[in-house]
């Protein structure tokens, strides 16, 4: 009988160890494959981590040469300090139906020693001065600032042949200091005026201003602190703090406490409707009848009063109007034109 010990001494381990040969081979080269697999996927990934890495350097590089290269120069000695002074600008791209129309600029600028974010919207092209409009923001802090989209408002406003300053205020978008909600952040507003008198496609002795929301307030108190401008229009605006406190929401409340705190002298400061006799600008004061964040009595007892005082102004109420108007946007824009055209030249 033949066993399995007779088997391997005739025949040997030939049969088996071809058999493991084989296996050892296509082992090998299994591993082999699976090698040369993962070097491709390093080799791929050490070329992606290269390639990103020189696209976000030549970005970068790009971007600080941009910053580092004024797009336009300002006429530093026009300026008595440092306020209103540009130190930093990038030209930035908002898409809408006016880009060809218009140069949009972000800007920092120094207002009472803080670097403030703002904008300049331009209309393109060189060797012109154009009438300047000054647009104030509403809201508080982040809520309210300017993006893209409300750029594409300022680039409409622009198209109209105006050129167009704006602020964040101080301590928004990645400014410095504090936002006071009408405090001494109007500052970063009538610095915007001294700035414009330095630069040199804007003619300073035409100057307007639109205020919406808080920025009616903030309008109303650059007004106040001897504005050099020939107009202004609110919409929306803030008249009487104290009765915006007392009407709004628990969350709004907060924002005022935070902000202006509880002194109602401080209240008062901010409140247009508490100076009537300091508003000696010619003033359009449009509200929506709707407007649930500002009541339309606001802009009701102000008017009055202006009225009282002898103050050139006109008050225009829109029936089931919202907050800023948007339900009326055409009869809105229309309005805050015919009254800067009326005045600018004068």
């Amino acid at each position: 009988m033949l066993t399995w010990v007779s088997f391997l001494n005739k025949h040997g381990n030939n049969g088996i160890n071809s058999d493991h040969s084989l296996l050892d081979t296509r082992e090998v080269i299994l591993v082999s494959n699976k090698i040369r697999f993962k070097i491709k996927q390093l080799v791929y990934l050490c070329l992606f981590i290269v390639i990103f890495y020189l696209g976000c350097a030549t970005e970068t590089v790009s971007l600080r040469n941009q910053e580092k290269a004024p797009t336009f120069t300002q006429d530093l000695n026009v300026l008595a300090n440092s306020n209103g002074k540009i130190v930093k600008q990038k030209e930035i791209r908002i898409k809408s139906k006016w880009s060809e129309l218009i140069e949009c600029y972000k800007i920092k600028y120094l207002s009472d020693g803080y670097q403030v974010v703002g904008f300049i919207v331009k209309p393109k092209g060189e060797g012109s001065k154009y009438p300047m409009m000054i647009f104030n923001r509403g809201g508080n802090r982040e809520f309210g600032k300017l993006t893209k989209k409300s750029l594409r408002y300022l680039s409409f406003l622009s198209s109209n042949n105006y050129v167009i300053l704006a602020s964040q205020y101080r301590g928004n978008d990645g400014g410095q200091g504090k936002d006071e909600f009408g405090g001494k952040d109007v500052n970063d507003v009538l610095n915007l005026i001294k700035m414009a008198k330095s630069l040199p496609f804007i003619n300073p002795t035409k100057i307007v201003m639109l205020g919406f929301s808080r920025g009616g307030m903030m309008t109303y108190l650059a007004i106040k602190h001897g504005a050099e401008i020939k107009a202004a229009a609110v919409v929306g605006g803030v008249t009487d703090l104290g009765q915006m406190y007392n009407e709004r929401e628990e969350a709004m409340k907060k924002v005022i406490r935070e902000l202006v705190g509880m002194d109602k002298t401080e209240w008062e400061k901010r409140s247009a409707y508490h100076w009537p006799e300091k508003i000696d600008v010619p003033i359009l004061i449009l509200h929506g009848e709707d407007d649930w964040r500002v009541k339309v009595s606001q802009a009701k007892k102000l008017s009055e009063k202006l009225k009282q005082a002898g103050k050139v102004h006109d008050l225009e109420i829109f029936s089931k109007g919202d907050h800023g108007l948007n339900t009326h946007r055409s009869e809105r824009n229309q309005r805050i034109f015919d009254w800067f055209e009326r005045y600018v030249n004068r």
